[in-house]
């Protein structure tokens, strides 16, 4: 790999056990977006297409960490040392979009993160039968944490009330929220 080729400053970060977002370091990278007239459309807080990331080794590179680069925010999904001396690495990882608003907890400070909406998504009860049609939202935990109800979340100048978590959403990466509008 020529130095040349990493061009991209991005900050390497990983959730702490108490659900905030450390700053490892920042490394140099390459950021290659595969496009693809295939890709199905977004329908959550991950883009379906993959990226591929170079950089030079570095041990502290593993699944589950995360890359900010600039604004966007890249899931480590996997690490190949495809030369095996350590000298560099291929990064395979998911990008998480989103439309960009603020997250307003009920105590603490605001925060800028991404958010995935879906109108009109179905609201189920407890036996799976769909019985309302309300307002969902994905959010990134390494960005706002786990919010809880009562929070708000500022999107596209319309304000949003957290009611609840969206049932088996948290997957450790995204968190499923149910909004109620404000106001």
């Amino acid at each position: 790999m020529r130095a040349g080729r990493l061009r991209t400053p991005a900050s390497l970060l990983e959730l702490s056990a108490d659900i905030r977002p450390c700053e490892l370091d920042w490394l140099w990278c390459g950021i290659e977006t595969r496009e693809s007239v295939d890709a199905p459309a977004h329908n959550g807080l991950r883009a379906p297409a993959k990226i591929t990331v170079r950089a030079w080794w570095d041990e502290r590179l593993r699944a589950g960490r995360y890359l900010l680069a600039g604004d966007r925010l890249l899931l480590i999904d996997d690490v190949r040392d495809f030369t095996g001396r350590r000298a560099e690495v291929a990064i395979t990882c998911s990008e998480l979009v989103g439309l960009p608003s603020e997250f307003r907890p009920l105590e603490g400070v605001p925060v800028a993160c991404r958010v995935h909406l879906t109108h009109e998504a179905p609201y189920r009860d407890d036996m799976g039968q769909t019985t309302d049609y309300r307002i969902r939202a994905e959010v990134a935990l390494i960005e706002v944490g786990r919010p809880q109800p009562d929070d708000q979340l500022l999107v596209g100048g319309a304000l949003y009330s957290v009611s609840t978590y969206a049932d088996d959403s948290d997957d450790g990466v995204v968190r499923g929220l149910w909004l109620d509008p404000v106001g």
